[in-house]
């Protein structure tokens, strides 16, 4: 087996989790209460990645809202969220596998989303991920979001290790631009919540499934 030389920073939504169904939950329950029209999970799926608040927004302009719900969306959306964000979540396919092998060959891994800190402890703690984890970086204040590099540097630091060899998987042009700009290799995963084309986000690596990363490392 080749020798490990490197450290692992996973995107969250839509790389590891599918976390769009209790999304779509807390959202259409928003909706519901201030009388604006229902959003399918799969369009949806299309504003998720940076962050809540500009989901919130896109949200009320798919749905016909003004711009003055904007926070009122938002801070609903967020509480019903916060309350429940695990209920209808599952894996992305390959993703146990790939956790497991890592986490039983001692590779270090991470993770670094724009989802909020606690909202994301919640849900891997609650989806029995956590032990896998050496750092999790969540969207904190005065920090900015991917694709900004800031967040992915925080996590960089938080493995305390001398190897500096990263590799950043992802989903979306978020996680691949963050990675640019961190000055580290990206892997994307396709299948995930880009309506992009995958190919064309210039990832270092791309993939079909998750498992495919431990033949694409040569871990195998």
């Amino acid at each position: 087996m080749k020798k490990i030389n490197f450290n692992i920073i996973f995107d969250l939504d839509g790389t590891l989790v599918h976390s769009v169904p209790d999304m779509h939950y807390a959202i259409n329950k928003t909706l519901n209460k201030y009388n604006l029209k229902n959003i399918s999970e799969g369009k949806l799926q299309t504003f998720v990645g940076e962050g809540m608040l500009s989901l919130s927004k896109k949200v009320v302009d798919f749905c016909g809202g003004d711009q003055s719900l904007y926070e009122v969306i938002f801070n609903s959306y967020r509480q019903n969220y916060s309350e429940q964000p695990y209920k209808y979540s599952t894996l992305m396919p390959g993703v146990m596998e790939t956790l497991n092998f890592f986490y039983e060959q001692k590779i270090p891994m991470g993770i670094c989303t724009n989802k909020r800190q606690f909202v994301t402890e919640k849900l891997i703690e609650e989806m029995s991920l956590k032990k896998f984890f050496t750092i999790v970086v969540g969207a904190r204040n005065n920090i900015p979001l991917k694709p900004k590099p800031n967040m992915l540097l925080l996590a960089m630091e938080g493995f305390k290790t001398r190897n500096k060899v990263f590799y950043m998987v992802g989903d979306t042009s978020n996680d691949i631009d963050a990675a640019k700009a961190a000055n580290i290799k990206s892997i994307v995963v396709a299948g995930g919540y880009t309506d992009k084309d995958v190919n064309k986000l210039g990832a270092t690596h791309t993939i079909k499934n998750m498992k495919d990363i431990i033949k694409l490392l040569d871990l195998s």
